[in-house]
């Protein structure tokens, strides 16, 4: 639905709190400018985005999350127990 909206005297323009904290690229062209929406993501995690089987294995763990097929987790007790029994370094 179209939307006429006023630029106030510091060039700002308010889209609305549906849109707060969103990223958006502006492009000029004849008839006007177009605002584009983009997700960023971070250099030090855009590796999962480019490898498609470590996506893939977290899409699938976030699936299991969701659908409660969870384990119990590693036996802390028997872990310490274990590392209780090592000899000591001299």
């Amino acid at each position: 639905m179209p939307a006429l909206k006023t630029i106030d005297e510091k060039g700002r323009l308010t889209l609305g709190r549906e849109y707060a904290g969103r990223t958006v690229q502006l492009e000029k062209n004849d008839g006007g400018i177009v605002i584009k929406f983009y997700r960023v993501v971070p250099e030090r995690e855009a590796w999962l985005w480019e490898n498609e089987t470590a996506k893939a294995m977290v899409d699938r763990g976030l699936k299991q999350a969701r659908d409660g097929e969870l384990n119990d987790g590693p036996d802390l007790a028997a872990a310490f127990a274990f590392a209780n029994s090592l000899p000591e370094e001299e």
